[in-house]
């Protein structure tokens, strides 16, 4: 091919350039400019943001500012509990016991346990479902517990409310509203093997109260 027949790159595609992709156009003068042929779209007289604007033009209500610093997490929990509805101690309802005896203190399972093998000897022979435990309650005197808790027998072991360790004599089985009261002052699993005159006020006492009743 001669070198006049030889036609030049740009040549070729100036009346292309529609075809080009903008990284790869080359940089050479065009000597033709493409023509859209698609009549432009006339401007409109009113902005197309002042059209938006008055299609959203919502008030939106503010969000209250939060406070910053180590006092944030402090205030927001403040502000939970004062919006949580205040209920009166005297509003609580006593557990429901439908068992002859009632073992009162915070009882473990390690002190559950060595109960259940002092309960279920004889002559005592209580089965799991004939007694249980609960835990006291300070939003009750003595009385409303034992009252309201209508067991027969109950036995106190253990910590007490310090109100109610006052109606409570120590060791003694004594009475309230007919029925029978225990306190031993320790718990089982606590006692000692030197301590066996202790485990024997114990046992004697469980066997007087459940036999009798008082």
């Amino acid at each position: 091919m001669m070198a006049s027949d030889r036609m030049d790159l740009a040549e070729l595609y100036k009346f292309d350039e529609i075809y080009w992709i903008p990284a790869d156009r080359p940089n050479i003068p065009s000597e033709a400019t493409f023509t859209p042929t698609e009549t432009p779209v006339p401007a409109l007289e009113v902005p197309i943001a002042a059209i938006v604007e008055e299609k959203i033009n919502i008030p939106v209500q503010e969000k209250p500012s939060i406070p910053s610093g180590p006092g944030l997490q402090a205030s927001l929990v403040e502000e939970v509990k004062s919006m949580e509805p205040s209920v009166p101690q005297d509003s609580k309802v006593l557990p429901i016991v439908n068992c002859r005896l009632v073992v009162v203190g915070k009882i473990n399972p390690t002190e559950k346990e060595r109960l259940q093998l002092v309960f279920s000897a004889a002559p005592v022979s209580l089965q799991p479902t004939d007694w249980q435990v609960l835990e006291p309650m300070d939003s009750f005197s003595l009385t409303e517990f034992v009252e309201g808790t209508q067991a027969q027998i109950y036995v106190f072991l253990g910590d007490q409310i310090p109100s109610w360790k006052e109606q409570l004599p120590e060791g003694k089985i004594s009475q309230i509203s007919n029925k029978a009261i225990y306190y031993f002052p320790r718990y089982i699993s606590s006692l000692k093997d030197s301590e066996k005159p202790l485990k024997l006020a114990f046992w004697n006492s469980m066997k007087e109260i459940i036999s009798n009743g008082k």
